[in-house]
């Protein structure tokens, strides 16, 4: 029960800064969100710019898989991602962040049984701009 209360209060934090990066994002406030967003993948999950942008798609999601977060943690990662990658000044760091994002869905779904219609949504929305395709 306490582990639960735990990651509970943990999600309504990161709740809270993703709602903060996104308030930044509509004040024009980028660079700061960029500084937020960067701030929680390093302090929270471990995960650096070269985890990011440099390791493989498989390379990342056995990272994840190592950490061992929960479903959860993994859903608040992937709303992360996808602000940190629309953040993003050129086109190869924005793919190559879009491209994980993707593989986090396959993740949720395949491994972890979570399931998300924003994600379904999400990912179509991906797919279609030709940024990202499924056999990539």
């Amino acid at each position: 029960m306490l582990k639960r209360d735990s990651l509970t209060a943990q999600m309504q934090q990161l709740s809270q800064m993703l709602a903060k990066v996104k308030r930044l994002i509509v004040e024009d406030k980028e660079s700061e969100a960029k500084t937020v967003t960067f701030d929680i993948f390093l302090d929270y999950y471990k995960l650096t710019d070269a985890d990011l942008l440099l390791k493989s798609d498989e390379e990342f999601i056995q990272f994840l898989k190592e950490q061992a977060f929960v479903a959860e943690e993994i859903d608040m990662l992937a709303y992360f991602i996808d602000e940190y990658a629309g953040l993003q000044d050129d086109l190869i760091p924005q793919i190559t962040l879009y491209r994980k994002l993707v593989k986090i869905y396959d993740y949720l779904e395949h491994d972890l049984q979570f399931i998300s219609l924003e994600h379904i949504a999400r990912r179509k929305i991906i797919e279609q701009s030709a940024l990202v395709t499924n056999d990539n």
